[in-house]
C-alpha cells in the first residue's frame, strides 16, 4: 500500500454553506452562500484539498445587485421548530466550460411592506479570469424556484436544473425541474420540464447533474437543511429523464447517527486530476449542549463511485486518510495562494463604501457612524466584519481616542457579534456617558439584555475584545489610563457574557465579528471613529 495523506475539516469553516466546486488546470476553486452580507459569493482556492485560500468574491459592486430586499425572517417548520431564515444570495452552482467560468445562483428578495411576499430572482454570472475577481453584471431567466444548476453537456448545450416551488406551507415544496438555456443571453431554448420529483421528496433542492459513463446523475439535496437532512441520487440514459431513484438512497445523511459533524446535505461530487471522486457538503458541528458551533460549514469526504455503479459518499469525520497521489502532493509543494488585501471584510446589504477609509497599510479603519444600528431589517449599518473561523479564539480592536467625539455627541462605537438583525451581541464605548455598554438581543426568543459599566475620565485608550469558546462569549475591554492604575483595571474585564446557545438557532448562516459605529442623532453621524489593529486570531495564536 502506498503512503496516505490525512485531511482535515472543515474544509472552510465558519458561515460556508452550500459548497459548490469545480477543478480546473490543477486548481479546485469552491463557492458557498453569502445571503445577506456583501460582498457575496466568496471564492476559495486550494492546489491540495487541504489548504483553502479565500481569492474573492464574485459579488463584489453594488451596481451587479441590490441586497436590500435581503431580509431575516422567523420561520416555523413543520418538524415542530422554527428556524431563523435569511433571505439574500443562496445555493450557487460553479461551473467553468471553454474558458470561462460561471456562477448560477438565486437572489430571494422580501417585500419590506409585506414579508410574506417574496420574489425570487434568477441569475448567472461569468468572467474569463478567476482570479482578477472581475465577474459580468447578472443575466437573468425566468425560474420558479431556487437552487438554480447549470449542466453543459459533451454537444456544448447548456442546461438549468432548480428547486421548482410547488407550495411552502406543506410539503412535497418543491420538484426538481430543468429546461435547456441560452448561456449567452439567458433566454430559454425549452419548455421549463420536471425531471425527479427526489428520493424522500422533502424539501427536494440543490440538483447537480453529472455525466459519467453515459449516465446523467442526478444528485439533489433533500430532508431540510437541519436533522433530516441528506443526499439523494437518480440516473437516466437521457438528460430529460425518465431518471431512476436508486433504491440505496440516501447515499449520504448523518440523521439518527452518532456524528459530531451533522446536517449534512447539500453539495457537490467533482473529481481531481487522477480521476478520484471527491465530496464537498454542508454539515454543521453540534457541540454538547446542541448548539450549531459556526453555523453550517463545508466539509470534505472521499467519495466511492464503482464503474457502472452508483456513487456513495462517506461519512465526513474531521480527520480522514486517503491514497496519496501525485497531483496533490505536488500541489501542495507548489502553492502559492495568497488572498487579496481585504478580502474577509463583509458589510450588512448594500453598505456606503465613503463611510469607511483604511490608512497606514490596513491597520487603521476610519468610519462614519449610521443612524441605523445592527437591528435594522433593510437598510445597511455601519459594521465591518468577518467570518469567524475558529471555535476558540478572539477578536479585538483599539478604540482611538485622539479624536475622541466628546460628551455632547451620541456615538457609541465597538466590537460585535453579528448574525442577523434578530441576533447579535456587543461591547461598546458610549461617548456621551464615558462608559462601557454590553448589549445582546435576540428577538426570535424575546432576549434582550443592557449591562452599563461607568469608566473614569482619565480614560487614555481603550481595547475591546470578543472571546470565544465553544459554548460561551466573553465581550471584555481592557483600560489604558493617563496615570498608571494598579488592579483589575491593568487588565482585561469582562463587560458581559453570554451562551453560545443564546444566539443559536435552526439558522443559514454564522457568527461573523466585526467593528461598528452608530449615531443616535444628526450631529454624530459626522464624527469620524477610528479603531486600530481590528483582527480576528484562533486560540493558539492569542496572546493573553
Amino acid at each position: 500500500m502506498g503512503s496516505v495523506t490525512e485531511f482535515v475539516n472543515p474544509i472552510v469553516p465558519g458561515f460556508a454553506p452550500d459548497p459548490s466546486v469545480i477543478f480546473v488546470d490543477g486548481t479546485f476553486f469552491l463557492a458557498t452562500s453569502s445571503f445577506h452580507v456583501f460582498p457575496g459569493l466568496p471564492i476559495y482556492a486550494s492546489k491540495d484539498l487541504k489548504t483553502w485560500s479565500h481569492i474573492g468574491n464574485a459579488l463584489n459592486r453594488h451596481s451587479q445587485l441590490k441586497l436590500r430586499g435581503a431580509a431575516t425572517l422567523r420561520m416555523p417548520l413543520d418538524t415542530g421548530y422554527s428556524m431563523v431564515a435569511s433571505m439574500g444570495i443562496v445555493a450557487p452552482t460553479l461551473r467553468y466550460r471553454r474558458g470561462t467560468f460561471y456562477i448560477v445562483t438565486t437572489n430571494v428578495v422580501v417585500d419590506e411592506s409585506n414579508p410574506d411576499n417574496m420574489s425570487i430572482e434568477n441569475f448567472f454570472i461569468r468572467t474569463n479570469d478567476i482570479w482578477s475577481n472581475e465577474w459580468s453584471d447578472p443575466v437573468y431567466f425566468d425560474f420558479n424556484g431556487i437552487d438554480t444548476s447549470l449542466f453543459f453537456d459533451d454537444d456544448d448545450r447548456a442546461y438549468i436544473q432548480g428547486c421548482w416551488m410547488i407550495r411552502r406551507d406543506r410539503q412535497p415544496t418543491c420538484t426538481i425541474k430543468q429546461f435547456e438555456i441560452d448561456i449567452d443571453t439567458g433566454k430559454p431554448l425549452s419548455d421549463t420540464k420536471e425531471i425527479w420529483p427526489g428520493y424522500a421528496k422533502y424539501d427536494t433542492e440543490g440538483p447537480h447533474i453529472y455525466k459519467v459513463g453515459g449516465w446523467y446523475f442526478l444528485m439533489a439535496a433533500e430532508g431540510g437543511t437541519f436533522e433530516h437532512h441528506m443526499l439523494s441520487i437518480a440516473r437516466s440514459r437521457d438528460i430529460w429523464g425518465p431518471y431512476e431513484t436508486w433504491g440505496d438512497n440516501p447515499i449520504l445523511t448523518a440523521d439518527g447517527k452518532d456524528e459530531y459533524i451533522q446536517n449534512i446535505g447539500h453539495g457537490e461530487l467533482f473529481q481531481d486530476a487522477e480521476g478520484r471522486w471527491w465530496a464537498a457538503v454542508l454539515g454543521v458541528r453540534k457541540q454538547v449542549d446542541g448548539t450549531h458551533g459556526l453555523g453550517r460549514e463545508s466539509f470534505l469526504a472521499p467519495v466511492d463511485w464503482p464503474e457502472g455503479g452508483w456513487p456513495t459518499v462517506r461519512q465526513p469525520r474531521m480527520k480522514f486518510t486517503r491514497e496519496t497521489v501525485p497531483s496533490l502532493a505536488a500541489g501542495a509543494e507548489g502553492m502559492s495562494l495568497a488572498p487579496p488585501p481585504f478580502v474577509e471584510d463583509l458589510y450588512i446589504r448594500d453598505h456606503d463604501a465613503s463611510k469607511y477609509r483604511y490608512a497606514d497599510e490596513g491597520r487603521t479603519l476610519s468610519v462614519l457612524p449610521s443612524r441605523t444600528d445592527l437591528s435594522s431589517p433593510a437598510e445597511t449599518s455601519t459594521f465591518l466584519g468577518r467570518r469567524q473561523r475558529f471555535l476558540d479564539g478572539a477578536a479585538t480592536v483599539r478604540v482611538d481616542f485622539a479624536g475622541k467625539a466628546g460628551a455632547q455627541r451620541q456615538v457609541r462605537a465597538g466590537l460585535a457579534l453579528y448574525k442577523d438583525p434578530i441576533r447579535f451581541a456587543a461591547v461598546a464605548f458610549d461617548f456621551a456617558s464615558n462608559g462601557l455598554v454590553y448589549e445582546v438581543r435576540n428577538s426570535s426568543t424575546g432576549l434582550r439584555g443592557t449591562v452599563t459599566r461607568a469608566i473614569p475620565d482619565e480614560l487614555k485608550g481603550l481595547e475591546l475584545r470578543i472571546k470565544a469558546a465553544p459554548l460561551r462569549y466573553s465581550f471584555e475591554a481592557r483600560l489604558e489610563m493617563k496615570e498608571p492604575r494598579t488592579g483589575s483595571e491593568a487588565g482585561w474585564i469582562e463587560v458581559g457574557s453570554m451562551e453560545a446557545k443564546a444566539l443559536d438557532s435552526r439558522d443559514f448562516t454564522g457568527p461573523i465579528l466585526g467593528v461598528f459605529a452608530h449615531a443616535s442623532d444628526e450631529e454624530g453621524e459626522g464624527v469620524e471613529v477610528t479603531f486600530r489593529d481590528f483582527e480576528l486570531r484562533a486560540r493558539e495564536h492569542l496572546d493573553d
